[in-house]
């Protein structure tokens, strides 16, 4: 598959000769985390390793409270060209983009956060869930190339490489003790799966922007990394076990205290699944914005966005006003994603006709505090 995907895009970049010695082009650098429960400093301790107080295992459990418990992580850069040559006679121009960028995704619920930082000692007599807990990391490459219309409107077919995959679940699961202490049981359903290799597959990008002189708003629609990769070498552990025990008897469905001590027993729980090829999505995301000018300077605008593994749509607002011929700066309130509600800003200097650079930062108060759930920056070149 990686052969005919190669020469597939090497033909379109063929033919985009003659096209490429005339371009605008923008870069973007970014990196963001983001939590609706752990703080950065215990996120800190839980990487780097040290002594957790038990001040910021209260303060995440109370920050969770009843929902599940969510981190985030991007980062990456991307290149986006145009050619301002028309392509063959028509209106069209011929456009591309390069990414390189990674993403991650844990999840788990309050008994799982609970049973990991203070064990079980108060939910005696009580079943805890632990459906839907979660992890899930990706790194890919993507190299496009496509076409440009009126309006900026494109649309692009890339080739991507997935330099690394990862996904493990609990599907199913619960876990019971009694008040007693004489009755244990537990249950779990999931997996845990990687690519050997690298993955090779294809992906769309695409943009659509609605801009009329004669109407009082703007209106854009984006779709970033919909398509697929294929993964050669996927292994999968599964996991599809009861565990019971009353007084002393510990026993389960081909399980028991010496059947773990023995070299094969975890045979006994654990399925090994190895698929020569594995077919599977990649984590697309589509953002929608809304512009209004609120006076000849300044304005409002509204932004959501889906996917990108985000437990919860992601809603921006926020207010824009241009300072002086070169500054333009903005406030926003962020909500969603992987975390609450936080502000954000950003700043924009621009050299009329040549260049200009572009700030944003997510949660600015959070970067001078251990106590923020997050922080986030993008930073951005564009060549005019």
């Amino acid at each position: 598959m990686k052969g005919w995907l190669t020469y597939l895009f090497l033909a379109l970049a063929c033919a985009a000769q003659g096209q490429l010695d005339s371009l605008t082009w923008e870069a973007t650098a970014w990196g963001q985390y983001r939590s609706n429960a752990l703080s950065h400093e215990l996120g800190g301790l839980l990487i780097r390793g040290g002594h957790i107080d038990r001040t910021l295992v209260e303060s995440a459990r109370a920050a969770q409270a009843g929902e599940m418990g969510a981190f985030g992580y991007t980062s990456g850069v991307a290149v986006n060209w145009r050619s301002l040559r028309p392509w063959k006679e028509t209106e069209a121009r011929l456009c591309g983009s390069f990414q390189f960028k990674t993403l991650g995704d844990i999840r788990w619920t309050p008994e799982v956060f609970d049973l990991v930082f203070t064990g079980n000692a108060g939910h005696l007599g009580r079943w805890d869930v632990l459906d839907g807990s979660r992890f899930r990391t990706g790194t890919w490459i993507q190299a496009a190339i496509g076409l440009e219309g009126a309006n900026r409107n494109r649309i692009e077919l890339g080739l991507v490489y997935r330099t690394q995959s990862m996904d493990g679940r609990i599907r199913n699961g619960h876990f019971y003790v009694s008040e007693g202490l004489d009755y244990l049981t537990g249950y779990v359903r999931g997996h845990m799966g990687w690519a050997e290799g690298g993955s090779w597959g294809l992906a769309t990008n695409a943009e659509w922007h609605f801009l009329r002189e004669e109407a009082p708003f703007a209106f854009h629609l984006r779709v970033q990394n919909l398509g697929f990769t294929v993964a050669p070498k996927w292994t999968e552990l599964q996991v599809d076990t009861l565990v019971e025990t009353t007084g002393l008897t510990f026993t389960g469905p081909g399980l028991s205290v010496e059947s773990l001590t023995e070299s094969a027993g975890a045979s006994e729980v654990i399925t090994t699944l190895n698929e020569r090829y594995r077919f599977g999505l990649m984590p697309f995301r589509v953002d929608a914005s809304f512009e209004h000018p609120l006076g000849p300077r300044s304005g409002w605008d509204v932004q959501a966005q889906i996917g990108d593994w985000m437990p919860v749509p992601r809603a921006v607002t926020g207010y824009r006003r241009a300072i002086g011929k070169r500054w333009q700066a903005g406030v926003q309130l962020v909500a969603g994603g992987w975390g609450r509600l936080r502000p954000a800003a950003w700043a924009r200097w621009r050299k009329p006709g040549e260049y200009a650079w572009m700030l944003f930062v997510e949660d600015p108060f959070g970067w001078g505090s251990n106590a923020a759930y997050g922080r986030g920056i993008t930073l951005r070149y564009q060549n005019l």
